[in-house]
């Protein structure tokens, strides 16, 4: 049965790129991989906040964070809290979230471990208590407990330390990307958005919202918002088009009552399509049974995978995929055992 991660959601910081909770399911589990922030190339560098600087929107569950302290340039990894070695040492300006699989344990630790500072790190959710740690070298280790939830710096510019802290807050009623931190839509109910006409009277395409939800939450953990993202103009009036051009009816869905998991499923994600005429949200179900497929509140329609390989890409980028995501992103899934 698919399981998830134990999520740390509450913070969103602003930078080139979005940084959230990922998802793991039983069918695939990877090795820490470390990935280059793409930054214009979709379109989500840019936000109604922040039009055209070059930099995005870090998300973590309900935070946000303004513009310009974390670099565009950054990679991303799917580890934080330093992984079983003891991390210190960065091999590269990078960004850590929760959602780093099991098999890393398999990846020996570098001996002895280098206590010197490479280059300067942040990490969403990967410390147990607030504190700071000043190195030998200069370099400093900072955790903040923000809204709820911890973030942590470890860099050797002071300037760049505070730059950070300071822009991290909480989410009011919407973030850079356009999207809400507790919709309604983003529960374990099989809810339809309300509609306008649909997909197909939006109208020319301007840009498309991408919110990612789970629908666990509880009263310890209740920001639904795992990431958020925007793609602009040519990509998304792509996206739209393949949205609209999908088989009606749901899909992909499993029968397999061995790999079913919870029916809706334990997340969702929301587009809102904004267009010349009027915006239109779409939501978007791969993690059940029964009811996968998009829906803009006129037609219900299947997921493609023409259409997710465009939605599950850079923060959405899932660390591990339950068998409908496989299907739509690699290929047929492999038998069960």
């Amino acid at each position: 049965m698919p399981q998830k991660t134990q999520r740390t959601t509450g913070i969103i910081v602003l930078a080139g790129l979005a940084v959230a909770a990922s998802l793991i399911g039983v069918n695939l589990l990877t090795s820490e991989r470390v990935r280059r922030s793409a930054t214009g190339a979709a379109g989500n560098n840019r936000s109604p906040g922040n039009p055209g600087s070059g930099t995005g929107w870090l998300a973590l569950g309900g935070l946000r964070e303004r513009p310009g302290p974390v670099p565009a340039d950054w990679a991303t990894s799917f580890w934080a809290g330093g992984g079983r070695c003891g991390r210190t040492s960065e091999p590269e300006p990078i960004v850590r979230r929760p959602g780093g699989a099991v098999i890393d344990m398999l990846q020996p630790c570098p001996k002895p471990p280098t206590p010197l500072h490479n280059a300067p790190s942040l990490e969403f959710g990967g410390a147990k208590e607030a504190g700071v740690i000043r190195y030998d070298d200069g370099w400093t280790k900072e955790t903040r407990l923000i809204g709820g939830r911890y973030l942590t710096v470890t860099t050797g510019d002071e300037a760049l330390r505070r730059r950070i802290f300071d822009s991290a807050g909480p989410i009011e009623t919407i973030d850079g990307n356009g999207c809400e931190p507790a919709p309604a839509l983003a529960g374990n109910l099989v809810l339809r958005p309300p509609s306008k006409g649909g997909l197909e009277t939006v109208g020319a395409v301007e840009s498309v919202s991408m919110c990612r939800y789970s629908t666990v939450v509880s009263k310890d953990d209740p920001w639904p918002l795992e990431a958020s993202s925007r793609i602009l103009d040519t990509a998304a009036a792509k996206l739209v088009d393949d949205l609209v051009a999908a088989p009606a009816g749901s899909g992909p869905n499993i029968t397999n009552p061995r790999i079913c998991g919870p029916d809706p499923g334990h997340e969702v994600i929301i587009l809102r399509a904004h267009g010349s005429k009027h915006d239109q949200d779409v939501i978007v179900r791969y993690e059940g049974c029964k009811r996968n497929g998009t829906d803009d509140g006129s037609v219900a329609r299947q997921l493609t995978s023409s259409a997710a390989k465009q939605i599950f890409i850079r923060v959405h980028e899932p660390d591990g995929m339950n068998v409908v995501l496989y299907q739509l992103l690699v290929g047929p899934p492999p038998p069960v055992i």
